[in-house]
């Protein structure tokens, strides 16, 4: 990671403890490595029924509970619990209860009927995957939702459509009593054909969320929201970091500012709480590594994304991103702060994954511990 970016004033961890008295006034640079953490998995391996998926954002909801969000998921549909005799829906999510992966509960929910369903319904021949969202304290939480149209024969077989906005009322029942409505949104500006939401943070009194392109170049912009209007549910009126200043959407006069020139489609940003962030996602496409970027704060210079922070096994491995809220073991002393990342793997040939020897394995999501060290100051 290049030096210069925090203090460890700001750094998280030490922030969470209370800040560190010993640090001058001045920039140093963090540590980062990663390694897997492999016991942490069996905590998507709860529900019989659910046999893997990818996407795999995860969203504080507040007392110990989080929503993670998946996207293609298999549902099994006989007791023999196969992917041979599953439904794959084209999103699911799932109820944490607990902040330890390794002793928390899950809780999977999609639409139950005859056939299983994905849990946010297609709008005809177009599909939505749930990306990131918020739960603003004790209120409702919102969602964002890529929308997905087929490309029979091109590329991937798939293009992004845009976004989408729901709200949840009553987060704090069971999902399948949870009760959804449209948020009111506007398309980003229309030469970027770009999906919203990517991911999403609280700053102060604003929600900020990433947007991403719709071409190959996949540049991230910035979108904010007051928090106020987020709780009435009407997210219409966009504001955008445009020439370093956030300017109404209807007033923009150039596209935003490019904030992250090779954004991943999926991603994650954590905030310290006094102004520095972090911005986590797989870096490329194939055998993608988890990389990091830095930032004093959002409307900032952010660093290049460091060298690989880990390199995950496999040919297709992508969807990096962090789980904050999550706790993990030997979470932090004074110089160092360990957080949860997951990402997927998944193969460029479908019939793998419908292989017995791979169905307990590959198409999941898989933790990795990502530790920043910083030195004594």
């Amino acid at each position: 990671m290049s030096t210069g970016w925090v203090r460890c004033a700001l750094v998280i961890g030490i922030v969470l403890l209370g800040g560190c008295p010993l640090c001058p006034d001045e920039y140093i640079a963090p540590g980062v490595s990663g390694a897997r953490w492999e016991a942490a998995d069996a905590l998507f391996h709860q529900e019989p029924r659910w046999l893997g998926g990818d996407g795999a954002y995860s969203i504080d909801l507040g007392d110990d509970r989080s929503v993670w969000l998946f996207g293609d998921s298999f549902i099994a549909t006989t007791p023999n619990h196969t992917r041979r005799e599953s439904a794959l829906v084209r999103n699911s999510i799932a109820v944490m209860t607990g902040r330890d992966p390794l002793t928390a509960t899950m809780e999977f929910a999609w639409q139950d009927g005859t056939t299983p369903g994905s849990y946010f319904p297609e709008a005809g021949d177009h599909w939505f995957w749930p990306v990131h969202g918020v739960r603003l304290e004790h209120g409702p939480l919102l969602i964002f939702l890529s929308e997905i149209a087929p490309t029979p024969g091109l590329g991937l077989g798939f293009a992004a459509a845009g976004f989408r906005v729901v709200r949840v009322r009553n987060p704090d029942l069971p999902p399948a009593q949870w009760t959804i409505e449209a948020v009111a949104s506007v398309p980003a500006p229309a030469d970027l054909d770009a999906s919203v939401g990517a991911c999403v943070a609280v700053d102060r009194d604003h929600l900020v969320a990433v947007s991403v392109d719709g071409d190959s170049m996949h540049r991230g912009r910035l979108a904010r929201w007051p928090l106020f209007v987020v709780g009435e549910g009407d997210l219409s009126e966009p504001e955008w970091l445009s020439n370093g200043e956030w300017i109404a959407q209807a007033a923009l006069t150039r596209n935003p500012d490019v904030v992250f020139p090779d954004a991943g489609s999926e991603c994650s940003l954590v905030g310290d709480g006094s102004g520095g962030w972090l911005y986590v996602a797989s870096r490329g496409f194939g055998n993608a590594p988890i990389a990091v970027r830095t930032a004093a704060s959002l409307e900032g210079t952010w660093d290049e994304q460091t060298q690989p922070v880990f390199t995950p096994d496999g040919r297709f491995v992508y969807a990096g991103k962090a789980h904050p809220q999550l706790r993990v073991d030997g979470d932090h002393d004074q110089y160092l702060w360990n957080f949860a990342v997951t990402y997927a793997d998944n193969s460029f040939t479908f019939a793998d994954l419908l292989d017995p020897a791979n169905e307990h394995t590959l198409y999941w999501p898989h933790f990795v511990r990502i530790q920043l060290s910083y030195p004594s100051c």
